[in-house]
């Protein structure tokens, strides 16, 4: 199975390339404003963009919590490949991502996983998850939770940490994975699982995600 999967959701952008079980990947940071180079991206894993759609089994990309104008740009772009290309596309969330990233640090069989991905200064968005051998469940829903109830969870002795979003106090948490912090190469990993259950995935149905209210105005 042949999957390409991008995430361009925060201060990174990222593009995997999926192919049975090998993978490519390349990861590039900059300022959470600027929009993705779709040209330098393909490049970079040396996907030709005007023929090597045609040999995709699907596409997939990191849906939000995020930027939501990154989203929607990334979102738009791909819809229109999907539907010209007849190829599903997965949207798969960025929280859910670095969890999964996450559990592969993890030795234990179960274990909890707290994740979080910076908003703003005073809050981030937030969801905790449930290792169950291979498996991963979401035991929350995703929301956005404030500093001062993110540094009260990394009190807790029974689960891990992962993502951008913690208080400075992480990085001295035994228990905070800070080698997962969110890239494509999990996006497509997930979604070749979905696109192996037999799930199908329309363009109109993958649609960026926004826990913020529509007034929301950065502090």
């Amino acid at each position: 199975m042949k999957i390409l999967s991008l995430d361009v959701s925060g201060n990174y952008s990222s593009i995997s390339l999926l192919n049975d079980q090998e993978v490519n990947t390349f990861t590039q940071t900059h300022a959470r404003k600027d929009r993705p180079d779709w040209d330098k991206l393909f490049s970079s894993i040396n996907f030709n963009s005007k023929e090597d759609f045609d040999s995709l089994d699907g596409l997939a990309f990191a849906c939000g919590p995020g930027s939501y104008t990154a989203l929607r740009i990334t979102a738009s772009f791909l819809k229109a490949i999907a539907e010209v290309k007849k190829l599903p596309l997965i949207a798969i969330s960025n929280l859910e991502s670095i969890a999964h990233e996450a559990s592969n640090w993890i030795d234990e069989t179960e274990a909890k996983i707290y994740v979080a991905i910076e908003a703003d200064i005073n809050e981030s968005y937030f969801c905790s998850y449930q290792k169950n051998n291979h498996k991963l469940n979401p035991i929350s829903a995703e929301g956005v939770l404030p500093m001062e109830e993110l540094s009260t969870l990394l009190k807790k002795d029974d689960c891990y940490f992962a993502g951008t979003g913690w208080p400075k106090a992480a990085e001295n948490n035994p228990q905070f994975l800070s080698q997962a912090f969110g890239s494509a190469e999990p996006i497509a990993t997930i979604a070749m699982t979905r696109l192996e259950s037999g799930e199908s995935f329309l363009p109109e149905n993958a649609n960026p995600v926004y826990l913020k209210t529509p007034d929301y105005k950065k502090s």
